[in-house]
């Protein structure tokens, strides 16, 4: 579970810089991109870039070390999601099942708290990525290294000039830096000491019914989603339960608010697409437009849900479209697609679900550990 966030005046000495997350992102999008292209492999620089863009999509905490930890955490369940999505990629029903159980194991993750949240959110995302992008020739365990190569761009340019465990008084707060975990005094220290305390906390989070409520939910409406994919005469059909996935995210607020707001975002972002499509040429014009999406992408998610929304869905547009040149002629598709996903999370994962509207009160009493985040949109 997630620690309780630090002392107000420590939480002050590291406030958000919209500017740095605005130049951070630019690079993070643009310069894997540019790599590819200059080695000839733009499919490569394409697969990177889209680990830079779930790399930003982390890097949103005020603090740096709560910031590296959650960018850490994604990039490494991030790379595991990829390369289950494409070792069971064009498998059928097999994918359909092993999607579905990774689903469960997402949910149930997410209930760990906020970093915990979104590092699930990464592992079910890139599976389902993976899964579904129509495939290259590279090989299966290549995208996982690339994505999370661009994941580790972000984590550099995240890291902070003072190492986290530098001993010194933190600057301009007076807040002495910690020297290191507390241990309760007693029997009950010495019992946590042995490894009781861990074990029983995993005890009760497995014999929860919040956290198996959410995953079984997320699985039952992602194995749905699947199954209409491998139903659907045509291929990327992969937006369906990726849309099922972001309108599902468990911490973000209402599902039927977020579906809509993501129904509209995702309209926006694919109206952004066709100009962009229609007036930029494949190749080098691609990395300074992508440059300005990153730089826009920071802006546009304070604002809220749908925002960020059609700033992201743009960019994924763009970047599984490298190497198959379909552009425009997708816009269509994809926005059916992203309406039969929020139909989905709307009706099986909402309406029709017992109890969904307590989920997120019953994981706070059984003490969980469910976290909304801090009104920074993500997903």
């Amino acid at each position: 579970m997630d620690r309780p966030g630090p002392h107000p005046a420590a939480r002050a000495a590291c406030p958000s810089r919209p500017a740095a997350a605005t130049v951070r992102a630019a690079v993070a999008l643009s310069a894997p991109l540019a790599v590819g292209l200059a080695l000839h492999h733009p499919e490569y620089g394409a697969l990177a870039s889209l680990g830079g863009l779930f790399g930003v999509l982390a890097a949103t905490a005020p603090a740096r070390r709560t910031r590296l930890r959650t960018i850490t955490a994604c990039l490494l369940l991030g790379a595991a999601g990829a390369a289950v999505g494409g070792l069971v990629d064009g498998r059928g029903w097999t994918a359909l099942g092993v999607l579905t159980a990774l689903a469960l194991l997402s949910g149930m993750i997410s209930s760990l708290g906020r970093t915990a949240s979104l590092a699930g959110l990464m592992l079910l995302l890139n599976a389902v990525l993976a899964a579904g992008v129509p495939p290259s020739t590279a090989p299966w365990w290549l995208p996982p290294l690339l994505i999370a190569g661009g994941g580790l761009l972000v984590l550099v340019l995240c890291t902070p000039n003072r190492l986290p465990g530098d001993p010194s008084r933190r600057a301009g707060t007076g807040v002495p830096a910690p020297t290191g975990r507390s241990r309760p005094s007693g029997p009950i220290g010495r019992t946590e000491a042995a490894g009781d305390g861990p074990v029983r906390r995993c005890r009760a989070f497995l014999t929860s019914p919040a956290p198996w409520g959410y995953g079984l939910r997320l699985a039952l409406c992602v194995g749905l989603a699947e199954a209409l994919v491998l139903l659907m005469p045509y291929e990327r059909a992969y937006w369906v339960p990726v849309t099922v996935v972001f309108v599902l995210k468990p911490d973000l607020g209402s599902v039927a608010s977020r579906a809509l707001l993501r129904a509209a975002g995702t309209a926006a972002g694919l109206l952004a697409a066709v100009a962009v499509f229609a007036a930029v040429p494949r190749g080098w014009w691609e990395v300074p437009v992508l440059m300005l999406l990153g730089a826009l992408l920071p802006v546009l998610s304070r604002r809220g849900y749908g925002f960020q929304t059609a700033a992201i869905t743009p960019v994924i547009l763009l970047l599984s479209d490298l190497g198959n040149l379909e552009g425009a002629e997708l816009v269509g598709q994809l926005m059916w697609d992203s309406l039969i996903g929020c139909a989905i999370a709307l009706v099986v994962g909402h309406a029709l679900w017992p109890g969904a509207r307590r989920t997120a009160r019953n994981t706070a009493a059984a003490g969980v550990g469910f976290v909304r985040p801090a009104g920074e949109p993500i997903g």
